[in-house]
């Protein structure tokens, strides 16, 4: 009997003592947090304010705006939490896999602001490191949530280089108002692969930017900045 309760005291001691992985603690709050919904919203928010006060002015070139998809429109967090569940790190296979299932949900405020841009006649154009062999089932995934992606929608993937400065120099013909993203990657090469004293030298050189034509969204899982430690 004795051995009994100290087995089962041994075992409520170990239940109250699991320890949380940093990773397991930042997708629990992105999963949980009303701070989360509340960010993404606000993010949304003022790119909307933005962009109303940016079409008062007069363009040569039809404006458009740069959006990225990953943890910017598109919430991954399944995919992620079955990484941590499984303790298995990101593959190209496993992600394709994910990425085929066309499950992804929407990040709160992305659905509303990107079809009043498009209803603004702003070109649309989404521009991720997701895979060009990824292109139809993405486009079915933002097609069931209802984004808007027509012969006037512009997708732009990946497919040698994460870098994406030269699929955003291919949009020259268009005045571009602002950029959204969760890495600081999908704004400027300044902060690609770079680490991370270097991209906040740079956010602090370009800090007039932010919130006015670059729009950030929080992400805690995954990003450059967790190889940009020296």
């Amino acid at each position: 009997m004795r051995f009994s309760f100290l087995f089962i005291f041994l075992f409520l001691f170990a239940c109250n003592n699991v320890v949380i992985s940093k990773k397991e603690h930042s997708l629990y709050w992105q999963k949980n947090s009303a701070e989360y919904v509340a960010l993404s919203y606000q993010a949304y928010n003022l790119a909307k304010f933005r962009l109303d006060e940016k079409l008062n002015l007069e363009f040569n070139k039809r404006p458009a705006i740069v959006i990225d998809l990953d943890e910017t429109v598109l919430n991954n967090l399944s995919y992620n939490e079955m990484l941590i569940d499984s303790s298995e790190v990101f593959t190209q296979e496993s992600w394709s896999k994910w990425v085929n299932k066309k499950i992804a949900t929407k990040v709160p405020g992305s659905l509303e602001f990107i079809n009043y841009a498009k209803s603004k006649n702003v070109k649309i154009v989404y521009l991720s490191n997701r895979r060009v062999e990824n292109y139809d089932p993405t486009k079915e995934n933002l097609v069931n949530l209802g984004y808007p992606f027509d012969e006037d929608t512009l997708m732009l993937l990946r497919d040698e280089t994460g870098d994406k400065t030269a699929r955003r120099n291919t949009l020259n013909d268009y005045e571009i108002l602002m950029l959204l993203g969760d890495n600081l990657a999908d704004f400027n090469s300044v902060f690609y692969k770079k680490p991370n004293n270097e991209r906040i030298q740079s956010v602090d050189s370009l800090s007039k930017m932010f919130g006015d034509k670059f729009i950030v969204f929080p992400n805690l899982i995954y990003g450059d900045w967790e190889d940009g430690f020296e």
